[in-house]
């Protein structure tokens, strides 16, 4: 509107009829639209208030830290595995009984920094590296090889399963970090003195040809915590009059969190989430004690520094994003599919360009970050793709192929008829 006033005052030449016109959009005109801009916008946002972003309580925060980094009252990143925040140290004598029943005992844990394609090729490759122990100023080579930690893939499965439980809206988790994870297995063990303690700075291994990529003593973190509750002393009886209803007020663990509840801790029939509690629904008769999930909400602070970016699934808080997750439809057109990837956090670094259907069964540069999803209905035998191809703004960034295929996972949810892949352009 203001540009539109501009230009037909630009446009008057007398400038008597000008000052004239000036005048009465001052005093008439603009003071009307001021006012009915004011009152659409109130009405914008409450219709917003009453469209929830269900999805905001659970978005899913993860990047890579040292081992020395991690810190135990961070406002909301904590280890995958709390376990391995603390040093690693191996015994000799467990590692030899591990080797004699043709086991490859796990000796340590490396984040390759490189892209995809290239990880994918350390699996494949089977390449053996040569170590030696350091004890005592003595060296006692050794072999190794790396394989694909994938316990960090089966928490995310896991976390799936606890999504589908809850009743919560499953959105992809952006795990970029993590098939760059590979662990150490020995693979064969010098004469070293029984029952010896070996920390993980005894350990020396020369990674070539991959060389400085190879990282040490890194560790994956989320914004996920687990913590033991305890409801009620004296629960409700449920409606059914068969179980009870066991509150829990979210206030002590803060309650802008998101929570789900583990019904595999306890015995658990269902659960919901009210304002500020989370009651479970359980046959138990009193002291019931069950474990939640803790979904951390985002608050870096100024002093945080982070060797790598921090990830997450997080979407754009707009109107359309909100009445889609309300509503639980999606249009299946191209604009629509490219409103759905351009939302989230991810693709300003990696932008939709191109969609494109293929009627056979095509392979991309992108992988699957929800291998634990498995579509029973659809055929494979006739199936076409859609792929899709993104524009990165730094090319050389070791994440873009990961990012994109975070993307394109996402879609795949969407349009599961298809086989969906993703390249770079």
């Amino acid at each position: 509107m203001r540009d539109f006033i501009t230009k037909t005052l630009d446009g008057i030449r007398d400038l008597d009829e000008k000052t004239i016109l000036k005048d009465a959009l001052n005093d008439v005109f603009w003071e009307l639209y001021t006012e009915t801009e004011r009152k659409y916008a109130l009405l914008e946002e409450r219709v917003r208030a009453e469209l929830p972003l269900v999805y905001e309580p659970y978005t899913i925060c993860s990047t890579v830290l040292r081992r020395t980094q991690v810190d135990n009252g961070h406002p909301y990143l904590s280890p995958m595995i709390p376990s391995e925040s603390e040093s690693l140290n191996v015994n000799v004598g467990k590692l030899a009984d591990a080797l004699a029943e043709n086991e490859q005992p796990v000796i340590g844990t490396v984040f390759y920094e490189a892209d995809y394609l290239k990880c994918r090729r350390v699996d494949l490759d089977h390449q053996i590296f040569d170590g030696v122990f350091r004890i005592g100023g003595e060296q006692y080579p050794f072999k190794c090889r790396l394989k694909p930690a994938k316990r960090y893939m089966d928490l995310v499965a896991n976390l799936y399963g606890m999504f589908l439980q809850n009743n919560v809206p499953w959105t992809t988790v952006n795990c970029a970090y993590l098939n760059k994870f590979f662990d150490i297995s020995l693979i064969d063990l010098p004469t070293i003195p029984p029952y010896k303690e070996i920390s993980g700075e005894q350990i020396h291994i020369t990674f070539l040809p991959y060389g400085d990529a190879i990282k040490r003593d890194f560790i994956p973190v989320w914004n996920i915590d687990r913590h033991r509750v305890k409801g009620d002393d004296f629960p409700m009886p449920a409606l059914d009059k068969v179980n009870y209803e066991y509150r829990f007020h979210t206030n002590k663990l803060s309650v802008e969190n998101g929570f789900l509840v583990d019904y595999d801790s306890a015995y658990i029939q269902s659960s919901r989430r009210e304002e500020g509690i989370v009651v479970a629904v359980s046959p138990v008769q009193r002291g019931l004690t069950w474990d939640m999930l803790r979904i951390r909400r985002r608050q870096d602070r100024p002093v945080d520094t982070y060797p790598y970016v921090v990830l997450s699934n997080k979407q754009d808080d707009c109107f359309s994003t909100r009445l889609t997750a309300a509503s639980g439809v999606q249009v299946k057109t191209k604009a629509e599919l490219r409103k759905l990837l351009s939302s989230f956090e991810s693709a300003k670094s990696v932008e939709p360009e191109s969609m494109n259907l293929v009627n056979d069964k095509i392979s991309g540069e992108t992988y699957s970050m929800n291998p634990f999803i498995m579509d029973e209905l659809r055929d494979p035998e006739f199936q076409r793709t859609l792929a899709l191809g993104f524009r990165a703004k730094n090319r050389n960034d070791f994440l873009s192929r990961d990012l994109v295929s975070f993307l394109v996972s996402q879609a795949q949810l969407v349009y599961s008829e298809y086989n969906c892949v993703g390249t770079l352009l």
